[in-house]
């Protein structure tokens, strides 16, 4: 990519809601989802306001699951200038993917516990810590945020979202979430200059 900008908008929507999200079974990286009718509503929903609250022209950077790539569609985004971009997908979970909640803490009481406490370096099985994803959620930010494109826009998940812009905006210090994971369908911006600004967070449209 080519220089860098003084200043860069950089949105957020988290994806609308899955199949996986109806029966609250736990849905991560390494699962590959469709949208359900609830999400497909709310992508109808959002539409229009969505698309006022977007500059006329960005960088669309979309997590390559199905999930992220519908969501896109939906809200009918400018797919011009279009990267598919691993470092945003979801936090991979595992061998607790397709699991209810009740049934992975049976089996890993302790690891549920210290992932519901934000503990950074938690590793569900066959899965990555929550630090995995800070880093390279930040990685991927910084490397948009310098790029020739003055706006960006992510379609990403809840704990990607919240994971990279907590630690975005932590600014190197210990990890710690100080974001709750979004809303389906929800915006945040985060404006980079000499310093991180986030100017608002999970903003739903109806």
């Amino acid at each position: 990519m080519g220089f860098s900008n003084l200043m860069t908008n950089l949105y957020f929507i988290r994806h609308a809601h899955t199949t996986l999200n109806g029966k609250r079974l736990f849905q991560g990286g390494q699962t590959n989802s469709e949208l359900d009718e609830v999400g497909q509503q709310q992508l109808s929903d959002a539409r229009v306001g969505m698309q006022a609250s977007l500059p006329d022209n960005y960088l669309l950077v979309c997590s390559p699951l199905i999930r992220t790539k519908e969501t896109a569609k939906g809200l009918h985004l400018k797919n011009n200038n279009l990267i598919f971009d691993e470092r945003i997908k979801e936090i991979g979970f595992g061998t607790w993917e397709g699991r209810s909640l009740e049934d992975v803490k049976r089996e890993f009481p302790e690891d549920v516990d210290r992932y519901y406490k934000n503990d950074p370096l938690m590793i569900p099985q066959n899965g990555e810590s929550i630090q995995s994803v800070a880093d390279r959620m930040v990685e991927a930010i910084n490397y948009y945020a310098k790029s020739e494109y003055e706006n960006v826009v992510f379609v990403s998940h809840g704990n990607s979202i919240s994971i990279g812009l907590s630690a975005l905006l932590l600014e190197g210090a210990p990890f710690r979430r100080i974001l709750a994971i979004p809303n389906n369908v929800s915006l945040s911006k985060v404006v980079m200059d000499d310093q991180i600004s986030l100017k608002y967070y999970s903003r739903i449209f109806k």
